[in-house]
């Protein structure tokens, strides 16, 4: 997919660690690294004495003699009962759906649900999504998208064992009702894990478009553990080339 980037979006994706290359650009050259050659140590050479005594241990003897006693059969366990019919882990909670970028949005723009793995504190009320150094990444990332400029973006929060919130099973058909997006992004592995139902791994899971009540959705990686890894910089915006791919083709 090619996409037309301005120099601001441009200064956002380096915000988040992201080179994008113009066909302009060049390969730097690498330069020539010289190996010393190695140094191979000598042989070092190590006699035993020629009549060495040998000492003769009987209880050791007696136990190698000795037939070894089998060990006694392990008995099965019982196999875990299954879940819930709600098919997702009690645990999980959803916050109150935030609308974003209200001021920019475009009439003529597709809708996004943003749903974010978060720490259970934000479903206490007061929640900012852009507050603190994550919250300026998540936002350079849906600018980079070019959400700000969508037809609209709201944004849920989505915690384990939260004091505070729904059951995600409960409030997801509401915002999803409310929200009508036309794609859903999931920023978090076990966020993503939990909403799908799946148990494959994150690295499975993205770079393929689901479906969630018939609506299509896109996993990626949340900003805190971006932070925490800045390698996986580069996945999170091929995730998000993804999502604009399918929004492009589909709206």
């Amino acid at each position: 997919m090619s996409l037309n980037l301005d120099k601001r979006h441009r200064a956002m994706l380096r915000e988040m660690g992201v080179r994008v290359w113009s066909p302009m650009e060049a390969p730097a050259a690498v330069p020539a690294v010289e190996v010393a050659p190695a140094v191979q140590a000598a042989p070092v050479k190590t006699e035993a004495p020629a009549h060495a005594p040998v000492a003769i241990d009987a209880v050791a003897v007696r136990a190698r003699s000795a037939p070894a006693t089998p060990a006694p059969l392990a008995r099965p366990q019982p196999a875990a009962a299954p879940s819930a019919a709600t098919g997702e882990s009690p645990t999980w909670q959803m916050g109150e759906a935030l609308a974003l970028y209200a001021d920019t949005a475009s009439t003529a723009g597709a809708r996004w649900l943003v749903l974010a793995e978060t720490p259970s504190s934000a479903l206490q009320g007061g929640f900012n999504p852009f507050e603190g150094d994550a919250g300026k990444l998540l936002d350079n990332m849906l600018r980079a998208a070019k959400l700000h400029t969508a037809g609209g973006v709201k944004l849920a929060p989505l915690a384990r064992q939260g004091a505070a919130g729904a059951s995600m099973a409960a409030s997801l058909p509401e915002v999803l009702a409310s929200a009508q997006p036309h794609l859903v992004l999931v920023m978090g592995r076990l966020a993503s894990q939990a909403l799908l139902q799946s148990n494959e791994p994150f690295g499975r899971l993205r770079g393929q478009v689901h479906q969630l009540h018939g609506i299509k959705l896109i996993v990626t990686h949340d900003a805190p553990y971006l932070l925490r890894n800045p390698h996986d910089k580069a996945k999170a915006w091929e995730d998000l080339c993804l999502a604009m791919s399918v929004i492009s083709n589909s709206h």
